[in-house]
């Protein structure tokens, strides 16, 4: 994977700076043919050499005398360029703003030196034209400042020029590509190692392995931060869905112990009433455990299948208005009423004689005695046990407290999970682990809430709170 980011990486670098090669000599061609194509009187430096040979439709002849034109000569003396007219002997005949220096008159070889190299006469780069007066033809230099323009020669040998131009272009390419691969692949590493990085991590995060974090640093800095808070997330949540399995599993495991318990003295009490005889008094009672296992195993489905109904946000509650105070004092008046419960120590208060309040009846007071029941079976017989209502702003509380053995705080985080099943049970707990989950569940339907105050062996205070604008 990283090879074969360099490799294109390095692939589009050298071809981007080939086509910029290419397009800066073309580029140059057109410049340069553009600049020998065009003759432009107001702007002499752009094209010396045309400027030159043009000018000699500005020299005249008065009876046999060199002239130019005053306006022509203003531009020459504008421009900073001198001119000299030569006879056919190469003496001077006439001259205009020439260094003091320049010769009045020129071999051929000295002609010859002063235009093919700059600067050779009085730091002047020279042009030379030619003019035909009848039978005589003379010649004029016109000298240009070689600080302004320069002159170059270009040597070539036309039998290899084709092959000395494809070499050139060839050694100009290699070296191109090789520097273009050079820097690309310095650059190339800075870019595609953390891309590496990246698509091995994201990888790594689809394997399920979350423990590796990533140095936040360079361009990618946000990219590696939202990596590492991605890879924490999913431990969390991965940390979350194994906790969640196992409960589920330790629920499962429970859930088959109570209903297979009660089935098999179902089962056992059946045979007895099949297979033998036996006095009424005894198969009265027979069959009164059996009804009482059934009862069990209805109650404890009735219970699962209500907790996942409350799950739902289109689950219906059932409102009506109602005195609070009334549903609440019910509630533990079916607590008390139950046969094994007759002897709890439960006391009922209210510091409001009435209090209106819209909400399913049936399954606050299941709430209500969810929450009783957990009080009285996870404690010693004998602990005291108070069921108050008090009011404070919008908000009205149901508090069950008892001086009891308390919760631990690991229980406490786990007290209202659909799954769990307390450990510090006074007597065999019959439960299915979901009557807490109800009432925090029926509480939540109502827009309200639960909290848990506990400390080992001073007890536990469970306040429910509803919002009176229920």
């Amino acid at each position: 994977m990283k090879w074969k980011i360099t490799a294109q990486f390095l692939l589009f670098m050298s071809l981007s700076l080939l086509i910029s090669f290419f397009l800066f000599l073309v580029l140059n061609f057109v410049f340069l043919y553009s600049n020998l194509a065009q003759q432009d009187r107001i702007f002499p430096y752009q094209n010396p050499g045309s400027y030159t040979l043009g000018f000699a439709g500005n020299i005249g002849f008065d009876n046999g005398e060199i002239s130019i034109p005053a306006e022509e000569l203003q531009e020459l003396r504008k421009a900073d360029i001198w001119i000299q007219v030569l006879d056919e002997n190469g003496s001077e005949v006439y001259s205009r703003f020439k260094p003091e220096n320049v010769p009045a008159k020129y071999t051929p070889a000295q002609l010859v030196q002063f235009y093919k190299y700059t600067g050779a006469l009085e730091h002047s780069t020279i042009f030379v034209g030619m003019l035909d007066e009848g039978d005589r033809q003379l010649s004029y230099i016109m000298g240009f400042p070689e600080q302004v323009i320069g002159k170059t020669i270009l040597h070539y040998r036309t039998e290899t020029l084709i092959r000395d131009g494809l070499l050139v272009i060839g050694i100009v390419i290699i070296s191109v590509t090789l520097i273009a691969l050079l820097i690309g692949y310095f650059f190339s590493k800075r870019l595609a190692k953390p891309l590496v990085q990246i698509i091995e991590g994201i990888q790594s995060l689809s394997r399920g392995h979350f423990q590796h974090a990533f140095q936040a640093k360079g361009i990618y800095k946000s990219v590696f931060q939202n990596l590492n808070h991605l890879a924490s997330a999913l431990q969390s949540s991965e940390i979350e869905r194994r906790k969640m399995e196992k409960t589920r599993e330790e629920w499962v495991a429970n859930i088959s112990h109570d209903i297979k318990t009660p089935l098999a003295s179902i089962k056992g009490y059946a045979e007895l009433l099949q297979e033998y005889e036996l006095e009424k008094a005894e198969k009265e009672r027979y069959f009164d455990i059996i009804q009482d296992k059934s009862h069990y195993i209805e109650r404890l489905i009735d219970d699962l299948n209500l907790t996942y109904r409350l799950k739902s946000t289109s689950f219906p509650l059932k409102k009506k208005q109602a005195d609070l105070v009334e549903v609440v004092r019910e509630a533990v008046i079916q607590v008390l009423n139950h046969p094994s419960f007759e002897e709890v120590n439960l006391q009922f208060s209210s510091k409001l004689e009435r209090q209106p309040y819209c909400c399913d009846v049936e399954l606050l007071q299941r709430a209500v005695m969810n929450l009783i029941f957990n009080a009285i079976v996870h404690n010693p017989p004998g602990t005291d046990i108070s069921v108050k209502i008090q009011s404070a702003g919008n908000l009205v509380s149901i508090i069950i407290e008892d001086n009891g053995k308390g919760i631990a705080p690991d229980d406490i985080t786990k007290l209202f999970t659909r799954y769990y099943r307390g450990t510090n049970t006074g007597k065999t707990h019959k439960g299915s682990g979901l009557g807490l989950a109800i009432a925090k569940q029926v509480t939540e339907a109502h827009g309200g809430s639960i909290t848990v105050e506990s400390e080992i062996d001073q007890g536990t205070r469970i306040s429910l709170s509803l919002p009176l604008k229920s």
